[in-house]
């Protein structure tokens, strides 16, 4: 009778800091491996093999926290289409805004526009927000009194191309669900603590993992722009014509043979 046992990764006496540079420096020596020939065939004649290749992707997963079922990920629909449609508003409203503005009311597009431009995903939420904001101040800000008379005209003109009343409500009632916050099942300490160790546990293996193999690396690939590509070197430097080896955990980076 066999019995399989589980691989245990060493532990490293190194800060949380540190294992969490592996996640990115991982993925290039990934990307690296995988897409150049070269750089597979000597790995490959060091004992890099495909399973070791697959392993690296499966802890480089496990620290980005990987779910394979979609439907294990919690979130509020009504938070991401307040978002969606918040982004596609934005280009043609602010288009449509400054246009009819610079035009016909120079200073209340300087007002209104000024350091404002659409934005994309999530930013579009503050933009929107903010021309609501300025808009909201040409019709009622005590600030502006004495420009009153153009401000309205302006914001008259804007209801004819479709800015009025209704759509600027509308667009503040996605503003507001967009930065909602789903509230949330009472937090468990102990589960906490135990993600917080599983994290640390996943960032040590993809560490582990990491360190055997660009070790392996540096002492088999001698070539710039491969140790470039694998991560484990930086682009020269105008001042002093060298690349560098990128260092690991506890070393200082060293030149990169000519």
């Amino acid at each position: 009778m066999s019995t399989k046992k589980t691989k245990t990764e060493p532990k490293y006496d190194v800060t949380l800091e540190t294992l969490e540079t592996a996640p990115h420096r991982a993925l290039a020596f990934l990307r690296a491996v995988g897409t150049s020939r070269a750089i597979r065939a000597a790995m490959f004649g060091r004992g890099y093999t495909a399973e070791d290749h697959r392993e690296g992707w499966k802890y480089l997963h496990t620290c980005a926290g990987f779910i394979e079922e979609a439907d294990e990920l919690t979130e509020e629909p009504s938070i991401r289409e307040a978002i969606e449609e918040l982004d596609a508003w934005d280009e043609p409203a602010f288009r449509i805004v400054r246009a009819t503005l610079e035009r016909r009311f120079p200073e209340q597009a300087a007002f209104v526009m000024n350091g404002l431009k659409p934005a994309t995903g999530a930013a579009a939420v503050l933009s929107v927000e903010r021309l609501l904001d300025r808009l909201d101040a040409l019709e009622r800000s005590p600030e502006r009194k004495a420009s009153r008379t153009e401000d309205e005209a302006a914001l008259a003109t804007l209801r004819q191309r479709g800015i009025d009343d209704a759509k600027r409500k509308r667009m503040r009632e996605l503003v507001s669900t967009a930065k909602s916050v789903v509230p949330l099942v009472q937090v468990d300490p102990q589960a906490v603590a135990q993600e917080d160790a599983a994290r640390r546990e996943a960032l040590n293996n993809l560490y582990a993992w990491y360190r055997e193999w660009t070790e392996v690396a540096r002492a088999t690939i001698k070539r710039r722009d491969y140790l470039i590509r694998l991560g484990l070197a930086s682009r020269r430097a105008p001042s002093d014509g060298k690349d560098t080896v990128a260092p690991d955990a506890g070393g200082v980076a060293d030149p990169v043979e000519s």
